[in-house]
């Protein structure tokens, strides 16, 4: 698991998302992690500029992983970035 000042550095939020996505009030990001191993999940408030470094998430194919998500949030994140690579197909 990498820290949140390290994943901050490491996550160029000035670049395009892999998804992005506002669920009850709170907008939330995936980019690749580090060296492509892992998911980097970013929340903020809705209206706010700046991204904070939740935590990391493994992409089985199907189902995003992850602790810090409630499941519900998990899954509806988890068909938005199933969507996003259908796309790149």
């Amino acid at each position: 698991m990498i820290s949140t000042e390290a994943a901050n550095q490491t996550v160029n939020y000035d670049g395009v998302a892999l998804v992005e996505m506002a669920i009850e009030g709170i907008e939330y990001r995936l980019d690749a992690g580090k060296q492509g191993t892992a998911l980097c999940v970013s929340t903020r408030a809705e209206g706010s500029h700046d991204w904070e470094f939740l935590s990391e998430a493994r992409w089985d194919g199907r189902d995003l992983r992850t602790r810090s998500l409630d499941r519900s949030i998990a899954q509806r994140l988890s068909h938005a970035l199933a969507r996003a690579i259908e796309q790149l197909e």
